[in-house]
């Protein structure tokens, strides 16, 4: 049976991961220590006796989804992006080097490439903001690593994600409580057009992710879903409430460093023959019914 450590296992993102390889896989799964937060996701968790505080056992596979994911706190606080994102990172790629890991997943963000539209996995990255420089610092520290000490790496890059231990500050989780209290909605543009991204279930990515440790490493992936803009996507969670007007006024967005309409498709995973279990719409439906009975 394989060891699998999951770096951020309180955060969004790696309890998610927790989740889904409990589910999904036989492996044994196993977290760093750290102070308890409130409404931890961890204890949301059936750990199944299968779930371990890691404590210097030999590991497998590291998914290292810890760090800071937030573009406006790391534009905010440049020095907390060194501390989360590039320091965290070397430190767990000590761990993969030292334990001979068989691969390493970085988590990564679209917002390497600096650039709006069309953004591809073998295009030039120019990071516009801290947040993006110390994603793509990690990237750069996988590659050393591998060329130089032989650490099978792997890198997922994110977009905008959604699924039920989502943080309570990003849009998603605010879409759904501004709904239900039929607030008004702040909407930013960026060149006059609706901001767009790739919103992507959290379940989709861990599917995905679980796709690429069956791959060579060596890869970056897109790990993304279908491109809409933000008022689409607030539309599609106010559909799935049976909430058909909703309140907004669109603004410009004028924060330096921040992207416009960037579009980063999953063509590449596609081609090797993943595809999602189910459909968008499900998706959705499925996170704002988990949501709303958490309330």
């Amino acid at each position: 049976m394989k060891h699998i450590l999951i770096t951020g296992a309180r955060g969004f993102v790696g309890a998610s991961m927790i989740e889904y390889f409990l589910e999904n896989t036989e492996y044994n799964i196993y977290y760093i220590k750290r102070p308890l937060k409130e409404n931890d996701r961890l204890k949301q968790i059936n750990f199944k006796d299968r779930v371990f505080e890691w404590n210097g056992e030999n590991i497998d596979i590291i998914l290292h989804a810890a760090g800071n994911p937030s573009s406006l706190s790391c534009i905010e606080k440049p020095m907390s992006a060194i501390e989360d994102n590039v320091l965290e990172t070397v430190k767990t790629l000590e761990f993969a080097r030292k334990y001979k890991v068989e691969h390493f997943i970085y988590f990564s963000s679209v917002e390497v490439y600096g650039k709006n539209g069309l953004c591809y996995e073998e295009d030039v990255c120019c990071a516009h903001n801290m947040y993006a420089a110390s994603k793509y610092s990690g990237e750069q520290m996988c590659k050393a690593y591998e060329m130089s000490y032989d650490v099978p790496c792997s890198i997922v890059r994110l977009n905008n994600t959604f699924g039920h231990f989502c943080q309570k500050e990003r849009f998603p989780m605010i879409a759904i409580k501004k709904l239900l209290n039929r607030e008004e909605f702040i909407i930013y543009t960026y060149n006059n057009e609706v901001i767009g991204r790739r919103w992507t279930s959290i379940y989709d990515v861990a599917d995905m992710v679980n796709f690429i440790l069956k791959q060579p490493p060596g890869k970056i992936y897109n790990t993304t879903g279908d491109y809409m803009s933000n008022l689409d996507f607030l539309k599609c969670i106010a559909n799935s409430m049976s909430i058909h007007e909703i309140n907004y006024k669109l603004i410009d967005e004028n924060i330096k460093g921040r992207i416009g309409n960037q579009d980063a498709p999953p063509d590449f995973i596609r081609s090797l023959g993943w595809k999602s279990t189910k459909t968008f719409e499900e998706s959705i439906n499925e996170f704002v019914s988990s949501t709303l009975n958490s309330f």
